[in-house]
């Protein structure tokens, strides 16, 4: 009787440990990342808080498990904004856009089991903000006040480059052939931003302050390279 049970044991355990082996994922030297990108940011915009593009980053593994990852992204969004109207004046409405990229580096954490590669990273560097704004209706006085402004079309702009990091992780999943699918990466982002402007005593003071908004990702990663072993 327990030479039988061994024995049916054994049997059923090859196809398991051949499965196994055959799904886990065979960690390269280098992976890259590309695909679409959602920013979640009241920050730049009187109406709007989604901003969307482009994310894509390099990872470049030391070992199976621990890389450093250079990450770049693109978001961009527009919006309008009517000014309202006074005792005397008519609303004015502008056109705004915004558009922030980020410059990250960092290190990258991987756990590679079977088809699936749960990962967390850590990058820091600057993120370039650049704001416009057109006047599309511009505001008339109301008689018998008189007065003048800018005419439509008119435009303002404005561009700063601050200290940023992102924290956060996701999931790949295996697809083969030096491919896999990150159905979500998400991240905490700060961004140091300038300025708002507080009165203290009659003074105006001007300081900085973060930025706290929320990044989702999802694309291809292509992997390349030496391999490093399976896990």
């Amino acid at each position: 009787m327990t030479t039988g049970w061994c024995r049916r044991v054994v049997l059923l355990s090859v196809p398991f440990v051949l499965l196994v082996s055959a799904t886990a994922q065979d960690t390269q030297r280098v992976e890259v990342f590309g695909g679409y990108s959602l920013l979640h940011d009241d920050q730049f915009l009187p109406n709007a808080a989604n901003f969307s593009g482009w994310d894509a980053s390099t990872t470049v593994f030391l070992n199976r498990w621990l890389g450093a990852t250079a990450g770049f992204s693109g978001h961009y969004g527009s919006d309008t904004f009517t000014f309202p109207a006074s005792q005397y004046t008519t609303p004015a409405t502008y056109g705004n856009s915004a558009s922030v990229y980020t410059f990250l580096f960092g290190p990258h954490f991987t756990y590679h089991r079977s088809r699936y590669a749960p990962f967390a990273q850590a990058l820091f560097g600057v993120h370039h903000t650049r704001e416009s704004e057109t006047l599309l209706i511009p505001e008339t006085c109301i008689l018998p006040v008189t007065c003048t402004g800018p005419p439509a079309g008119s435009t303002g702009s404005g561009a700063e480059t601050k200290f940023a990091m992102a924290i956060g992780g996701g999931l790949d999943i295996d697809l083969g052939h030096g491919i896999s699918l990150r159905p979500v990466q998400a991240e905490y982002l700060l961004q140091r931003e300038c300025c708002d402007v507080e009165v203290r005593q009659g003074v105006f003071h001007s300081y900085g302050f973060n930025d706290n908004a929320f990044r989702y990702s999802a694309g291809i990663v292509f992997h390349f390279g030496p391999h490093l072993g399976k896990n």
